[in-house]
């Protein structure tokens, strides 16, 4: 199966589960994507975070523990990807978390600047800085994460969970102004990120290209 769809609207419950869904449509091979939005400010955690840790106390919004690892993202003003692809997809020939990282990575950073976001990994820019010890994703650059080019700003935060023989890829694409200050749900929250002004149907187009792009080329080696 390789498919990228635009799929709508729904709440964390639904979004979450048809994320984690995608992982059985690859089974077989290839690529299956949906990107997506929300009914209203959620906040997923990674699958090894806890609301009690990772959020204030009294925090004014609902949260979900995705399927995938990484920290905290606060939801609601993004774009949102889940991604399930095959690793002989993606021509990755071991589980490393690293490769199969820079293989994903790749195709969705191409269909962002099809989009026209200026964006790159922090390495390959001046940029990566680090927060400290916080719970909030957009709060920490790593040198491996996606950043706008001219600001560094941190423009996609990324998780995966990686199985047998596929992973599955979340990402949040932040395209306007939290609905929620992020001061209310973490203690040390993001303080610059970069807003994309793209359109979902866009995004999903561009990545399907550059996945299907990325499996040809797999397929010849």
């Amino acid at each position: 199966m390789n498919r990228v769809i635009e799929d709508g609207v729904h709440d964390g419950h639904i979004n979450m589960s048809r994320d984690e869904a995608l992982l059985s449509e690859v089974s077989r091979g290839g690529f299956s994507a949906r990107v997506y939005g929300w009914d209203e400010p959620w906040v997923t955690l990674g699958r090894f975070q806890t609301p009690e840790r990772a959020l204030l106390a009294g925090a004014p919004i609902k949260s979900i523990i995705r399927p995938t690892g990484g920290k905290a993202v606060l939801h609601g003003h993004d774009v949102t990807l889940g991604l399930a692809a095959s690793l002989e997809s993606l021509g990755v020939q071991e589980r490393k978390i690293s490769a199969v990282y820079r293989a994903i990575i790749g195709p969705i950073i191409s269909a962002l600047q099809d989009c026209g976001l200026n964006c790159d990994l922090a390495e390959n820019t001046r940029f990566v800085a680090s927060a400290g010890k916080t719970a909030d994703c957009f709060a920490h650059i790593a040198p491996n994460d996606v950043v706008d080019v001219n600001t560094g700003a941190k423009v996609c935060g990324c998780a995966l969970r990686v199985v047998r023989d596929a992973v599955l890829v979340q990402a949040s694409i932040p395209a306007g102004k939290p609905l929620v200050d992020p001061a209310l749900v973490f203690s040390s929250p993001a303080l610059g990120v970069g807003y994309w002004r793209g359109d979902r149907t866009q995004f999903a187009e561009a990545l399907a290209r550059h996945l299907s792009q990325i499996q040809i080329e797999s397929a010849r080696t």
